[in-house]
């Protein structure tokens, strides 16, 4: 585990890495400005590296495995056919219905409670004057987005 954790922070600091040049270099070469506070900044960037190594472990210790489970699970020809006596051969677009079903589910969910959406529909109703419904937007980029994942 220990072996797994010092790969993510490694891998999430060359990640991060060009992001931090960038804004380095944007501060002091084009603002022309001395970095403020710069120990709370290099402390707070060890804290994100930290933090999104951390979340990526848990995510292949995780949801990776528990993702792989369930694809192969969805697409077993005992689960397709109800019976192991066909094989994937003679399998249609349609026999994967749950396939479909939980990727509209997933897609539809995730986006609905995705924190830039609701931000951008929130200022999409001010700007409007209301003439937008937050919920409204949201719920038709979350259908849009549930399809096009489906038919992916």
């Amino acid at each position: 585990m220990l072996e797994l954790i010092k790969t993510s922070v490694t891998s999430t600091i060359f990640d991060v890495l060009p992001i931090v040049f960038i804004v380095f270099v944007f501060q002091l070469f084009v603002i022309r400005r001395p970095i403020p506070n710069l120990k709370r900044l290099v402390i707070g960037f060890v804290y994100v590296l930290l933090g999104l190594s951390l979340f990526l472990v848990g995510l292949e210790e995780a949801l990776f495995p528990l993702g792989k489970v369930m694809a192969q699970q969805l697409t077993d020809p005992a689960f397709i056919f109800q019976s192991s006596d066909k094989s994937l051969d003679t399998a249609t677009w349609n026999d994967y219905f749950w396939v479909y079903a939980l990727g509209f589910a997933l897609g539809f969910a995730t986006t609905v409670a995705e924190p830039a959406l609701i931000a951008v529909a929130l200022k999409a109703n001010s700007v409007s004057g209301g003439a937008v419904n937050p919920w409204g937007l949201r719920i038709a980029v979350a259908i849009g987005v549930a399809i096009g994942i489906a038919l992916g």
